[in-house]
Formats: structure tokens, sequence, C-alpha cells
């Protein structure tokens, strides 16, 4: 069935009203007509978390029964939810719903920041374009996740821009960035010619710091991170160091994750 598909609400905000459901989105199929999709008037947060709650309604055909509605029960309404859950993944995916603001469910601006880590626009002030090159190094520039393709966060689209922290993670995957994964090249090569660790505490402290960096949210990081900090006392000042810092920014995305 060829069906346009029209989001209409991708976050939802609720209602206090036990019978206002909330419409995620009107389906138009090639032949003429529409469908309505809804959410339970209580949903709130991204649509898609409510799929099994959706219904799909349709104005009744009936004349005696002008503007009623009928649910959707057959193959119809498996497909067009398919096609609307696909619809709403694809904007997920597109930075275009973090850009400027303009989209109603945005709630952050789209980023673009270089393979170094210099932030080229994170504020919705400045337009960008992919494939451009960081004017202070000349690295390539991203504004999406080598891992997953989620677009980075940029400032929120209420909050000073004045308090944007670069993030070193992404939200939706977890993975470092590649400005962190040169901060762990850079950590490896420090354990590995640091004369103060033999072999064991190297392999020992990698492994943790290779679970931290892989999982920040994990319920077991706060421990993971006293246990290096334990093995690292050993270690050369400037090694110390540079890991206890790398660890506080691993701590400062985990509660704001």
């Amino acid at each position: 069935m060829a069906l346009k598909v029209v989001v209409e609400n991708a976050v939802l905000k609720g209602s206090q009203d036990e019978l206002m459901l909330q419409r995620v989105a009107t389906v138009y199929p090639e032949g003429g007509g529409e469908f309505r999709v809804l959410a339970p008037p209580k949903a709130t947060g991204d649509a898609l978390d409510w799929l099994k709650q959706w219904q799909v309604r349709q104005t009744d055909p009936e004349p005696l029964n002008f503007g009623g509605e009928i649910v959707i029960t057959d193959g119809r309404s498996y497909s067009i939810m398919q096609q609307v859950a696909n619809a709403l993944e694809q904007r997920k995916l597109e930075s275009d719903i973090w850009n400027w603001g303009e989209h109603p469910d945005a709630r952050f601006y789209a980023a673009q920041i270089c393979m170094r880590g210099h932030i080229q626009s994170a504020d919705g002030k400045n337009k960008f374009n992919r494939d451009e090159h960081c004017q202070q190094c000349g690295d390539p520039c991203i504004d999406s996740c080598q891992n997953c393709k989620a677009p980075i966060r940029g400032g929120g689209v209420w909050d000073s821009p004045s308090d944007y922290v670069r993030p070193y993670f992404c939200y939706k995957c977890g993975r470092p960035y590649p400005w962190m994964e040169d901060r762990l090249a850079t950590a490896r090569e420090l354990l590995w010619h640091d004369d103060k660790l033999d072999e064991a505490d190297r392999k020992t402290l990698w492994s943790i710091l290779q679970y931290v960096m892989s999982d920040p949210r994990s319920d077991l990081v706060p421990a993971k991170k006293k246990l290096f900090e334990i093995g690292i006392a050993k270690a050369l000042p400037a090694t110390r160091e540079f890991f206890l810092d790398l660890m506080a920014k691993i701590g400062t995305e985990m509660l704001k994750s």
C-alpha cells in the first residue's frame, strides 16, 4: 500500500483529558482518504517508545455516523504503523530535526565539530555545510556519530550558548567521538612507556579504561574508576595527571547522560 506519511508529533507532550488521544501522524493512501495514528492521552516523550500502544483510526464511511471514527485492526494497521515508525526513525538520523531550533520537536541545535574537537557550530547561529574542514587545524568536520550516525548534539534550544560543553561520547550509542579516541591513543602510549608500571599493571589499567570508555553509563563505572585511581597511583606524575583529568571528563559525561 503506497502511503504518504506526515508526522504530526514525534515528541508527545501528554494530555490531562483522558479522552484526548494524541496524533502521532496522518497517513494518506494513494487512493485517497486518510488514516490517523494516535497515541494514548497521557503518553509523553519519544512517540516511538509508545508504538505498541498506537491506534490507527479512520473516519467512519457510514453516512449515519458522520464524523465518527473506526479503529483499523486488520493488516493495514501493521503496515501503516510500520511506515510511520520508519519515518520517525529517519527523522532521528537526519540532523535537520536538530538544526536551528525551527523544528517543533527540536530540543537541541545540530553541532558540527572537527575530528580534533574544534567546535565549528553548536548554537544554531552558524549554519554549516557537510564535508567542510576546520579552519583551525584543517581536519574534516563531522555532524554525526561515525558509529551509529546519530546527529551530534549542540547546545539546548533554550540554553545559553556559553553553557555548551563539547560532548565526548555519542548520546545514542555511547561510543567516543574521534577527539576522545585521540585521547585513548595517547593514553595507551603513556601507559606502555611508563617505566613505573610493569606489564601486568599496564594491561589491568588499559582493560579498566577500555571498559569505562566503551560503556560510560554502566552501573559498574564508578567502582571501575576507583580501581583505576588506585592502580594509577604508582605511575609517573605526568601519566597520572593525564589519566585523572581524562577520568574527570568521563565523569562529566556520565552526569550529562
